[in-house]
């Protein structure tokens, strides 16, 4: 499966290594990013630097250890967490059947109940924690491409113009105002 996603990153890209920034399609990088961000996590991240301003002097491959770290402690957390809750729920079960306790002597059933739910409630947690690191960085894939992908040369303007028209429904002249952008 990874060797499929390193593949469709590796061929999806090539058409671009010969394209200039000023035929780029914006709104065309922008989904494209995310995409490529939410079939791999962090290959967005890898994209976008392609068109990064030519003044920024990072790598936006700072991100990955950040984004791989998350989602790895969040899978290890969800697996050490599931392992304990069904480790505690095996216990209380064969207390309940009458056999003698073997792994948690000190503890009583009631209290293996509390144990159990709060390692239920871990386990969720890190489960929300996986697809929120997962959310984020395509989230962030998308905001950075479009952040780059901003105008923002001096040509961007606005004009004030005053209006004189007759209104119709009274004999009054009503001053309007119309404000215009340039983008």
């Amino acid at each position: 499966m990874i060797r499929i996603c390193l593949y469709l990153l590796i061929f999806s890209n090539a058409n671009y290594f010969a394209q200039s920034n000023d035929s780029l399609n914006n709104g065309k990088f922008t989904y494209r990013s995310t995409i490529l961000s939410s079939i791999l996590p962090g290959s967005g991240q890898i994209n976008n630097n392609k068109i990064k301003p030519v003044n920024l002097h990072n790598r936006l491959w700072w991100k990955l250890p950040i984004i791989y770290g998350g989602l790895a402690t969040s899978s290890y957390l969800i697996k050490f967490n599931h392992q304990e809750f069904l480790s505690i729920k095996d216990e209380r079960l064969s207390r309940q059947n009458g056999n003698s306790a073997l792994n948690y002597i000190s503890y009583s059933s009631d209290q293996l109940k509390l144990i159990q739910n709060e390692y239920r409630r871990l386990r969720d947690f890190s489960i929300i924690s996986l697809l929120g690191v997962y959310l984020l960085q395509i989230i962030d894939a998308n905001v950075e491409a479009q952040l780059f992908l901003f105008d923002i040369s001096d040509n961007l303007s606005f004009k004030f113009k005053h209006l004189n028209q007759n209104n119709l429904v009274s004999n009054y002249l009503i001053p309007q105002f119309s404000l215009n952008f340039k983008l």
